[in-house]
């Protein structure tokens, strides 16, 4: 239940900073998503029933967030966790390069599974995928320092020490 309490105040926290950086007029293609970095972290820390819950309940705060009651962003994180909770032995996010990677296309897919399960945003336009690559892009960027931090967080409540060479690396 504690896991659940701080993955939800994470959650919350990370809804927080993205209404900030809006409200203080960043553009959209500028604001990370951070649901998706959880999101991310969860699918190779929490391979379980358990962390698909979870998974479905920041898509379900995220959709909250937006007055939608049960929407697109629950389903949409849910088949990311799914799809790489499946590709989690084979992938491996220790190096921030790789880490990079998997959450500029998570993003990107991420976003394509919410505009085909809700017709809320245009597709055919150009602002739309302007504005996914641009998230992609920043949320890319920020990714190794913040599943750094959330691998650390993980192994300080494990239990198991970390030295400076066992955390991720920025490149």
């Amino acid at each position: 239940m504690m896991r659940l309490a701080s993955t939800m105040l994470c959650g919350f926290v990370a809804l927080c900073s993205q209404g900030v950086l809006r409200h203080i007029g960043v553009p959209d293609m500028l604001v990370p998503q951070l649901i998706v970095l959880l999101v991310i972290h969860l699918s190779f820390a929490e391979v379980t029933t358990f962390g698909c819950i979870m998974a479905f309940l920041l898509g379900l705060l995220v959709d909250v967030s937006s007055a939608v009651l049960l929407g697109p962003w629950a389903g949409s994180l849910v088949v990311l966790f799914g799809s790489l909770a499946l590709l989690s032995q084979r992938l491996f996010i220790e190096s921030g390069v790789a880490a990079a990677c998997i959450t500029f296309f998570s993003v990107v897919a991420t976003n394509i599974l919410f505009s085909l399960l809700g017709a809320e945003y245009p597709v055919v336009t150009w602002e739309y995928p302007q504005k996914v690559l641009g998230q992609a892009l920043v949320t890319a960027m920020v990714a190794p320092v913040v599943l750094s931090a959330l691998a650390r967080r993980a192994r300080r409540k494990n239990g198991a020490f970390v030295s400076r060479g066992s955390a991720l690396t920025p490149v």
